[in-house]
């Protein structure tokens, strides 16, 4: 059982070991994606804690998205969510230096495994996703900007779902705001863009997957990761080219 306090330090400490009770509880499987929780006045009974103890936990697991909290229901659980993580990474990479430079790496750390899981393992639908994702990019390559942008973003995404690896599929979905924050600065840069190259290059991938060879599909997108680096390094030369974003 856990002793009340009233110091904040105390405070603190009580609130965390709520906090680390109940994510105990959901990864024991003791707690399931849509229960209820017990009451504030319950789990306080339960924990020798007081209600606003409860109450600051329930508030921390909220902001992490793993409960949600409506005023005069039960608070629920939340299934997995990615959102702490997209938050963080969307902060990240726009307020450290070279958050450009690195959120491109850590996509082609990410993404390059992603491809050679893909080719190992997509079935003909997953790939059919990648390749009307691929179709989307070319009826845009002279086409609009925000077309073939959402087609790139379907395009990674789908490729994505073929690594049949949850923790991938989930670990994308936070990148997207990085992944289109990316995709952005870089397809805003006129002067330096080759549409035409940039779908032959995620062809290449396709080619891989459909081949189901993971040497080639990791090599394929090592190399369209390759010829994004020239355009990094001008825009970290000339850091007006983001004032366009």
């Amino acid at each position: 059982m856990l002793e009340t306090s009233t110091t904040t330090n105390d405070k603190q400490r009580l609130t965390e070991t709520v906090t680390q009770f109940i994510i105990d509880r959901v990864s024991q499987k003791v707690f399931r994606p849509g229960d209820s929780l017990p009451s504030e006045a319950d789990l306080a009974r339960q924990l020798n804690v007081s209600k606003p103890v409860v109450r600051e936990a329930l508030g921390r697991l909220a902001a992490l998205g793993i409960v949600q909290i409506q005023q005069g229901k039960p608070t629920t659980i939340q299934g997995l969510t990615v959102a702490p993580l997209d938050q963080f990474l969307r902060l990240a990479v726009r307020t450290i230096d070279n958050g450009l430079r690195e959120a491109i790496e850590l996509r082609r750390a990410v993404e390059t495994e992603i491809a050679a899981l893909a080719a190992e393992r997509a079935t003909p639908l997953q790939i059919e996703q990648v390749e009307i994702a691929l179709d989307k990019m070319k009826r845009n390559i002279d086409g609009s900007l925000e077309q073939w942008l959402q087609a790139d973003f379907a395009f990674h995404v789908a490729l994505a779902r073929c690594s049949d690896n949850t923790l991938f599929e989930h670990f994308m979905e936070a990148l997207g705001d990085t992944i289109r924050f990316t995709q952005r600065a870089l397809g805003l840069q006129r002067d330096l863009r080759d549409p035409a190259a940039t779908f032959a290059r995620h062809e290449a991938i396709v080619d891989a997957l459909k081949a189901k060879d993971p040497a080639a599909a990791r090599a394929a997108m090592i190399t369209h990761f390759a010829f994004t680096d020239a355009v990094v390094a001008e825009i970290a030369r000339d850091h007006r080219r983001l004032d366009r974003f």
